[in-house]
C-alpha cells in the first residue's frame, strides 16, 4: 500500500507530496507517464478523466479532460519541461477553472530494489493560491488519486 504524506510551505508557497511505493521503478515511472495508465488513476474518486493527451517531449503540451460524478465535465492541462525516464517529471499545470493560478509540479522518482518514492513538489505562484488549492480540497483529491493508483500498481505488478 502507497503511504502519502504531505508538507505545506510557505516561503516559498508550496506542497510537497512523498509516496512511499512497494512497486518498482520502472512500473511506477510507466504508470505517471503513459495515457493508458494515467487515465485510470489520475483523479479523485468518483472523478472519471474521459479524454487524455500526454507529452514525453520537453516543449510539448498535454491535457486531461474529467467528468465529476454530476456529470459536469473540466479540463488540466499544461507543458512538459523535463522528461527524464525513472528521475524527474517537471510540468506547469493549469485548471480551467482557475487560468490564472498555474502550477509548476516537479515530481523526483527515487527507486530502491521493489520500492520507490515520488516527491511531487507543488509551486504556486502565491500563498494564496496554495491555500485556495488546499481549501478546495487538494489533499482529499491527491489521497483519492493515490488510492487508485496503488489499485493499478498492485494489479500491474501482479501484487494484487
Amino acid at each position: 500500500m502507497i503511504q502519502i504524506s504531505f508538507e505545506v510551505t510557505d516561503e516559498p508557497p508550496r506542497l510537497v507530496v512523498t509516496e512511499k511505493m512497494p512497486y518498482p521503478i520502472d512500473a511506477v515511472w510507466r504508470a505517471q507517464t503513459e495515457a493508458l495508465y494515467v487515465q485510470q488513476w489520475w483523479a479523485p474518486l468518483g472523478y472519471k478523466n474521459v479524454d487524455i493527451t500526454l507529452a514525453s517531449t520537453e516543449g510539448d503540451g498535454w491535457r486531461v479532460v474529467q467528468r465529476d460524478p454530476q456529470g459536469n465535465q473540466f479540463s488540466f492541462y499544461g507543458k512538459v519541461e523535463r522528461f527524464a525516464p525513472n528521475e524527474q517529471l517537471v510540468i506547469t499545470l493549469t485548471s480551467e477553472l482557475f487560468p490564472d493560478s498555474p502550477i509548476r509540479l516537479v515530481q523526483d522518482f527515487a527507486g530502491e530494489g521493489r520500492r520507490t518514492v515520488v516527491t511531487s513538489t507543488y509551486e504556486f505562484l502565491s500563498d494564496s493560491d496554495r491555500d485556495s488549492y488546499l481549501d478546495l480540497g487538494g489533499l482529499e483529491r491527491l489521497r483519492g488519486a493515490s488510492v487508485r493508483l496503488d489499485a493499478l500498481l498492485a494489479q500491474l505488478t501482479g501484487e494484487v
